[in-house]
């Protein structure tokens, strides 16, 4: 399984800022949930904060392509 990465790009009031995530984050599965994680992410650093969605770059991320299976990270409540 190839691991993939996303390159979010939000506006923070005003000022553009790309957030890096892949999907071994165990919230992290597709665009969506990492577009979802970044903006969450986002929020908790900047409280009361104008955030703006502006893009998402998805590919397979180059540092993983070396190994040849990785399994996805399971979702852990505590």
């Amino acid at each position: 399984m190839a691991v993939m990465a996303y390159d979010i790009t939000l506006e923070i009031d005003g000022v553009k800022s790309v957030i890096n995530l892949d999907d071994t984050y165990p919230a992290v599965s597709c665009w969506n949930t990492a577009t979802d994680f970044a903006i969450h992410m986002a929020l908790h650093d900047h409280p009361g904060t104008r955030i703006e969605f502006i893009d998402c770059a998805e590919y397979v991320h180059e540092e993983y392509t070396k190994y040849g299976y990785i399994h996805d990270a399971p979702m852990v409540l505590q």
